[in-house]
């Protein structure tokens, strides 16, 4: 406490520091103090307060307030691109009407060949064979990837499957590859198919087919109108497509096939025909690297304009390298005529959009 004391004393007697010579080392502090904070340290400066006269000495301490400084955010500024004198603005390149339309024939058409390549086919078809689900003159959409690849790999990013018993598959008939033929699957690869004319009737490995059977008015061959139904022999259970039949005056080739009965539907390796041995023609579809075997499996299909259809009971099965894809669904049907002058009367609007089931 004295030493204190003394410290204070010291600063706040009568001897002033003119007079003393020597600053005391209260005086000394303030003084440098002071300076700092006129030099912007930012540091705070404690101030002490004098006593008043007459007080006893004693000295209190107080806080100066505290000296802040606020920064100021940095000014943005932005520079502007002086074009020198004489100088024109850039010209904006605009594309003439030819060009325009001239790119986007080639977008369109470079995106129609690769949905038909890879995606769909268009196909019209010129027989009644499959009446009354297709009709002649009916333009089909058909999907070219739903069945995946010949070698059954499976590719992730496409939902394929495989050939199912009732696809309407679309196919290049092995007679004449030129040619694309529309019929309904109906033996499966290993299958054993017995078709039975006498009572209209196909079995698959012993057990009979379901499926509706109707019977229809003789019709030709080339008519293009719809069969007109006469009789229905009822639906049943598991059957979810329609078959159609005539009386026997109206089909002269009814029970004489060109395939045994029953027949098996050979699978991929099994040995070929002796028919396909005989014919090179045919030997380039079934057997192309001719080893003597089938080259991929086969698939048994009929029309479903039973007496009215050429299919596999006459010239035999389809390889799957010669499946196109399956039929999706009709989006244009126009009724045969002579030409398109009437074409639009022709058109059979209320088959647009209807899918093939």
């Amino acid at each position: 406490m004295g030493n204190s004391t003394d410290l204070e004393s010291r600063g706040s007697g009568g001897t002033t520091a003119g007079e003393a010579g020597n600053p005391s080392p209260v005086t000394g502090d303030r003084e440098l103090e002071t300076r700092g904070a006129e030099r912007g340290a930012g540091k705070t400066v404690a101030n002490r307060a004098a006593p008043s006269a007459g007080s006893n000495g004693d000295e209190t301490m107080r806080s100066a307030p505290s000296i802040s400084r606020r920064i100021e955010p940095p000014a943005i500024t932005t520079t502007a691109t002086t074009r020198p004198a004489g100088q024109k603005a850039d010209a904006q390149v605009k594309k003439s009407v030819a060009r325009e339309y001239f790119e986007s024939a080639v977008v369109t058409f470079v995106m129609a060949l690769f949905g038909m390549t890879f995606i769909v086919q268009a196909v019209k078809v010129p027989t009644g064979s499959m009446k009354n689900t297709i009709f002649i003159g009916d333009h089909l959409l058909v999907n070219k990837f739903l069945f995946g690849p010949e070698d059954g790999i499976k590719l992730p990013i496409l939902p394929d499957r495989g050939i199912r018993r009732g696809d309407v598959i679309v196919f290049k008939f092995p007679g004449d590859p030129q040619v694309n033929y529309v019929k309904r699957v109906i033996g499966l690869p290993g299958d054993t198919v017995e078709y039975k004319s006498e009572s209209n009737r196909v079995y698959i490995n012993g057990q009979e087919l379901p499926e509706h059977r109707v019977w229809a008015a003789p019709q030709l061959h080339e008519d293009g109108s719809p069969l007109s139904v006469t009789s229905d022999d009822g639906t049943p259970p598991g059957a979810w497509y329609t078959v159609y039949y005539q009386p026997d005056e109206g089909y002269s080739g009814r029970g004489e096939f060109a395939v045994g009965q029953p027949y098996r539907v050979p699978l991929k390796g099994d040995p070929i025909a002796q028919k396909i041995k005989d014919s090179p023609a045919l030997r380039k579809i079934y057997d192309r690297d001719g080893d003597g075997l089938y080259d991929a499996d086969q698939y048994f299909c009929m029309g479903d304009n039973r007496d009215n259809s050429e299919d596999s009971r006459f010239w035999g099965t389809v390889p799957r390298n010669v499946v196109v894809g399956r039929a999706m669904f009709v989006y244009w049907s126009v009724a045969p005529g002579d030409g398109p002058a009437d074409i639009l009367s022709r058109t059979r609007w209320s088959r647009t959009g209807r899918f093939i089931k």
